[in-house]
Parts: C-alpha cells; sequence; structure tokens
C-alpha cells in the first residue's frame, strides 16, 4: 500500500486511478444554506454545468459548492476540474471559498480562473503548437497603444493620419 498525497503530481498514472482523492468536510456543512435550486445544481455531477441567473443570485457560491461537492464526494482529484469565471474578483473568491470549504482537500486547483488565465495557462503549456515560445507576453490596450507609438516614431509615420489607438 502506498501513502496517498493530496497532491495527484506525485502519484504515478496508476496509484492516481486506484486511490481516491482525500476527502473534504462533510457534506452537510457546505449544503447548508442552499435553496433548492442551487441544491440540484450542486448535486448534478454528471456532465458539465452551466449556471445562468442575475447579479447577486448566489452563481459564484453555487459554482464554489458544487466543485467542492465533487472535490470532496472523491468524484475528482482538484486536478481534474476546471471552473472558469468572468473576473479575477469572482476567481479569487471562488479559490479562497473553494479552499475554505476543502481544507486539504483542495490543494490542486490548477484549473480555475477567468476564462483569459486559464486560456493563457493552456496557451503558455501547448506554445509551440501555435508558432510561440512558453515565454510569450501578453499585452493591454495601453501596452499596445503605447507599442504602436514608439512605431510610428520609429518609422516616421504621420501620427496625425496614422494614430496610434487607431492603429492598436
Amino acid at each position: 500500500m502506498f501513502a496517498m498525497s493530496s497532491n495527484p503530481n506525485r502519484l504515478s498514472i496508476s496509484q492516481m486511478a486506484a486511490a481516491k482523492p482525500p476527502a473534504a468536510k462533510s457534506e452537510a456543512e457546505y449544503l447548508d444554506g442552499l435553496n433548492p435550486e442551487q441544491r440540484e445544481a450542486v448535486l448534478t455531477t454528471e456532465g458539465p454545468l452551466l449556471v445562468l441567473a442575475g447579479a447577486g443570485t448566489g452563481k459564484t457560491r453555487v459554482l464554489t459548492t458544487r466543485l467542492a461537492h465533487i472535490i470532496g464526494t472523491r468524484l475528482a482529484w482538484p486536478s481534474q476540474t476546471l471552473t472558469v469565471t468572468f473576473t479575477n474578483k469572482a476567481a479569487r473568491e471562488m479559490r479562497e471559498r473553494a479552499l475554505n470549504m476543502l481544507g486539504e482537500a483542495g490543494e490542486g486547483l490548477r484549473w480555475l480562473g477567468t476564462f483569459h488565465s486559464i486560456s493563457a495557462q493552456i496557451l503558455r503549456k501547448h506554445a509551440e503548437l501555435a508558432g510561440l515560445k512558453s515565454t510569450f507576453t501578453i499585452i493591454d490596450t495601453d501596452d499596445q497603444v503605447r507599442l504602436c507609438k514608439q512605431i510610428i516614431q520609429a518609422e516616421n509615420i504621420d501620427p496625425k493620419r496614422w494614430t496610434p489607438r487607431y492603429l492598436a
């Protein structure tokens, strides 16, 4: 018998297949306070789940609690889950809540983040397939404008005809 680590990266593939992820807090603890619709969404574990609802209705809570349920009931390792949101704030909040619910069982939540951060992780891991180096840099709009301004000056382009913001 082997000692199971909460970090599946330390186990061989055959050990991971034979082992179960570590358990989290009791199910009752993290299901407390959910309404019937939220509880149904959390307890639905077959296939993906899309949660659509208005602001302040508990979407983040449902997704985080579902994540805790899937990991806590040992249906998946943290590294085998994908939890995506739109904002950095929501991603941070989800990670904090999930780790609070899961404790040590939440170690390895690699695929929890924004669409952009997860896409960047995947692209960085497989950069060569896209013809990139894994050290590529993602620039925002302000960086694009600054870079275009430098190019316009270096190439003696008329900045009134071709503004940096237009080219960016």
